[in-house]
């Protein structure tokens, strides 16, 4: 019976970190999810964590990482906004992942039926405040799509350029991979 990473144990190369996300995510789809210990894992992470890998994605309610990836309390350190977009915050969560909690990978994950970059690629205006900033913030990104399908794709592939080339990340060197999660199927897409 697989079993959760143990949230104790430090994963300590990128490959590993990948291997781990890929192997949850086939779990999830095949409905054979890893049966949880939380008292166990809380018991190992209430002094200290050590996420073996960083998630940026999509606030979405359909879009939980801990789940499709199968990963247990510990294991990922997760940032969530409209549209997995890599702003002032994400990207400051991230440097601190990577530099002071050791994170393995940087993954960005958008998502089928995102409704920020449907919105951000039609050009809808008129948005209450900071709402209408994200998806002014998207579309600059995404104009160039021929479909919403394609501007997910263009918006995570600009957010992993837009961490790899950050300084701080660029000289961790934690590398930054990007995925796809389709919230109908639950299979994740590397691109």
């Amino acid at each position: 019976m697989s079993k959760y990473q143990d949230p104790a144990v430090k994963v300590t190369n990128p490959e590993e970190a990948l291997k781990l996300l890929k192997e949850g995510n086939a779990r999830f789809v095949a409905s054979n999810l890893v049966a949880a210990n939380y008292d166990e894992s809380l018991g190992k992470t209430a002094t200290q964590q050590s996420p073996f890998a960083s998630i940026l994605t999509c606030a979405d309610s359909r879009c939980a990482p801990e789940i499709y990836f199968d990963q247990g309390i510990g294991n990922i350190f997760v940032v969530r906004n409209a549209g997995n977009f890599a702003d002032r915050e994400a990207i400051g969560s991230f440097q601190f992942a990577a530099a002071v909690l050791k994170s393995q990978i940087i993954v960005v994950v958008g998502h089928t039926q995102c409704g920020a970059v449907a919105n951000a690629h039609m050009g809808t205006s008129g948005l209450p405040g900071e709402l209408q900033g994200i998806l002014d913030d998207i579309a600059t990104v995404v104009k160039p799509a021929d479909t919403v399908e394609n501007a997910v794709g263009l918006n995570v592939q600009a957010q992993v350029d837009a961490l790899k080339t950050n300084p701080a990340i660029k000289e961790s060197g934690v590398p930054v991979y990007g995925a796809e999660y389709d919230v109908a199927t639950g299979v994740v897409t590397w691109l």
